[in-house]
């Protein structure tokens, strides 16, 4: 996090992606067990998840924001993104979205604020996890086991069985 305070003291703010972990906060994961992902995104922010919180960890986050959610009448989702946002050093999220529906329920984020002790409490409980060191793309180049999801080059063929979601 050494970055981000850097550029608050220099008044440069971050574009960020992956705040809702490819669609893994979201109440629909309460209580699941075995994931199987869906997207490369899924299967990296899983092993990001795992590699910080841990699944009962992540179980506890999605308690925690589903808690706040119902109190401002909204879903997991706009919880970890207006927490985001809330960040000094954040200028705007990038949240995928897959239809006209999903456009329109991303605007409730803009509908509340979080109060203090909400952004207290997800942050204490972030802070109880370690964090992952360095910035995503170190993660993407230089880590076996982030690295083997993306594909670095997609124009060339596929130089076999390295692809996490292919068929077992």
């Amino acid at each position: 996090m050494e970055h981000a305070k850097y550029c608050e003291g220099a008044n440069i703010k971050h574009v960020c992606y992956g705040t809702l972990a490819g669609g893994l906060l979201a109440k629909r994961w309460e209580g699941v067990g075995a994931i199987k992902p869906e997207t490369r995104s899924q299967v990296k922010y899983l092993q990001v998840l795992e590699d910080s919180v841990g699944y009962e960890g992540y179980q506890k986050l999605l308690e925690l924001l589903e808690k706040i959610a119902s109190h401002y009448e909204v879903g997991v989702s706009h919880i970890a993104t207006k927490y985001i946002l809330g960040r000094p050093s954040v200028a705007c999220t990038i949240v995928g979205v897959r239809n006209s529906h999903h456009v329109a329920d991303n605007c409730k984020i803009f509908g509340f604020e979080l109060s203090p002790e909400d952004e207290a409490a997800i942050t204490a409980f972030l802070d109880g996890y370690p964090r992952l060191q360095g910035d995503c793309y170190t993660l993407e180049r230089e880590s076996p086991r982030y690295k083997s999801i993306i594909h670095m080059n997609v124009n060339e063929e596929e130089q076999g069985g390295n692809d996490p979601l292919a068929s077992e």
